[in-house]
């Protein structure tokens, strides 16, 4: 055995011999060419680059055929703090004032480089770009002041927020806060002593207060919050107003379903209610299912003591299901509120059903309001290229908060069958951003954000076989089992703001998942759009 390898060996060696005394000095060793290519990266790029003062970001020089590069930074004393070496690929910059700075980077390449998506190489082997660095100060509230509304949304009379005794206001009130801060806030929050936060309008910088209570004396500690980059000022006011006898006529201001709170009918008024005044009797719920039967079930009204502005109908052995129809009716003209004004009777009112985000609940960035996750294209790089030539969160247009998603892609390149695909997901510190999720029930799942149409993409090429317009799905991400619907795009109405929604059955329980975007791209010109209030909810429709 010893000898067949000794023989094996020697026949190798001679057999190689002549190969490499035959190429000689003229063997041809093939040479690899690498482009020229300038591509940066930026940590906080997916928001806009936005920081607050003496936050971290990273700047990454990722280019192909760099020769030599140099990193620039604000030379005014104090402003920024520097880790690395300015002429290694990357480096870190800490900011330290207020303001909007440049980075610079300074390039030289082997070859002329092409640069970001561009399809020709630019003139020279040079390269130089600007990177705009916004620093935020610290929020702060300058001052408050509050005023009540009038039934009809006038503002009225100023509040003072420091009275020596609480200033009294009819019951079932308004009060709309109007605020100057430092810092752009965006979210409103905070302990309202068992006031009802309505609604804040960043743009305006104004919140509104319903106080519903009779005699009671509220105290107020509202949070004004910047969740990007995250910031928030306290401001603390006690004992300014107490709540009095009306002379307004109540009213029915919402009917509501909370499939994730108690699963009740509530019937919301504007001010508190005499809780013996309600009857049973005197309320009807009439469901109208998918297959078009009514129902009219028993069910048990009673006002709700942690809220006495809200009737609370519980029905019998029946339950109201995502895809039911359902009105409420009120007769017998015996409800009154705690000063003695009449409830009017209402017929077939609709009811609204309210469903749980489940990303609002986890944390997520549905609303993309958080600095601390960025949603990226083409990564991981094996679920297809990067076509976007605008991804960023943006303030230009919000349904929810202040900011959107804006993502703008290239026109169709004709290359792939399917368009210009492109899968954006959000990642969170370099990890992907994930929210739990628990088996429950059939797992039906409705998935509805809001989109707003900047431009559509325009036509496609009818020479091109099995082609279809610009669509964008919005889909659990991975393997959740579910068939996401494609809502088309391309050449469609631009200019408004649009509900998409889509049902899926998660039919691959994983214990948490991530949203992801994919557009594919198929038109003649560039398609714009702007998402924002991603939903995730239960779809639970009847059996």
């Amino acid at each position: 055995m010893k000898l067949n390898i000794k023989k094996y060996s020697q026949f190798l060696l001679a057999t190689a011999l002549p190969f490499f005394a035959g190429c000689g000095e003229e063997m041809n060793i093939p040479e690899v060419i690498t482009p020229s290519h300038s591509v940066i990266k930026v940590s906080q790029s997916g928001n806009d680059n936005l920081i607050n003062i003496d936050q971290v970001i990273d700047f990454a020089d990722v280019s192909q055929g760099v020769k030599s590069r140099t990193w620039t930074f604000p030379t005014e004393e104090g402003t920024v703090t520097v880790e690395g070496d300015p002429t290694t690929a990357q480096v870190r910059g800490i900011f330290h004032k207020v303001g909007t700075w440049e980075v610079g980077l300074h390039q030289e390449f082997k070859n002329q480089p092409y640069v970001g998506d561009g399809t020709t190489p630019i003139d020279g082997t040079s390269y130089d770009t600007t990177i705009n660095v916004t620093v935020m100060p610290a929020l702060e509230i300058s001052s408050m002041k509050a005023n009540l509304l009038s039934s009809d949304g006038q503002v009225g009379e100023e509040l003072p927020l420091n009275p020596s005794t609480p200033t009294e206001i009819p019951f079932g009130s308004v009060v709309r806060f109007t605020y100057q801060a430092i810092g752009s806030p965006s979210v409103v929050d905070g302990n309202f002593d068992g006031a009802q936060l309505l609604g804040n309008d960043a743009e305006n910088s104004t919140f509104d207060v319903k106080y519903v209570t009779l005699d009671k004396v509220y105290s107020a500690s509202p949070v004004l919050i910047r969740p990007m980059p995250q910031s928030s000022d306290t401001l603390y006011i006690e004992n300014f107003v107490k709540c009095v006898r009306s002379e307004e006529p109540v009213t029915l201001d919402e009917v509501i379903y909370d499939m994730a709170n108690e699963a009740n009918v509530h019937l919301i008024f504007s001010r508190g209610l005499n809780p013996a005044s309600v009857a049973s009797e005197n309320f009807a719920v009439k469901i109208t299912t998918a297959d078009g039967v009514v129902l009219t079930p028993a069910l048990e009204a009673s006002v709700n003591p942690s809220d006495e502005s809200i009737i609370v109908l519980k029905l019998d052995g029946e339950q109201i299901y995502s895809d039911d129809q359902v009105t409420v009716s009120y007769f017998g003209g015996e409800v009154e509120t705690a000063d003695k004004a009449i409830v009017a009777e209402f017929e077939d009112t609709a009811l609204k059903i309210v469903e749980e985000n489940l990303l609002e609940t986890a944390g997520y960035d549905y609303s993309f309001e958080s600095s601390s996750v960025n949603w990226n294209a083409g990564q991981p790089s094996w679920l297809g290229g990067d076509f976007t030539n605008t991804l960023v969160k943006t303030t230009e247009r919000a349904t929810v908060g202040m900011y959107s998603l804006k993502i703008s892609v290239n026109p169709y390149n004709g290359v792939g069958a399917w368009g210009n695909g492109t899968i954006i997901q959000p990642f969170e510190n370099g990890v992907a951003h994930n929210f739990p999720y628990v088996a429950e029930g059939s797992n039906k799942i409705k998935i509805a954000f809001d989109g707003y149409l900047e431009e559509n993409g325009g036509g496609i090429d009818p020479t091109i076989p099995n082609q279809f317009n610009t669509n964008m799905r919005m889909y659990l991400n991975w393997g959740a089992g579910g068939a996401e619907k494609p809502h088309t795009i391309g050449g469609t109405e631009e200019g408004v703001w649009k509900e998409y929604v889509d049902v899926v059955t998660v039919s691959n329980i994983q214990p948490s998942y991530g949203m992801a975007v994919k557009i594919a791209q198929t038109g003649l010109e560039n398609v714009t759009i702007y998402i924002d209030n991603i939903r995730v909810t239960r779809w639970n429709p009847r059996p």
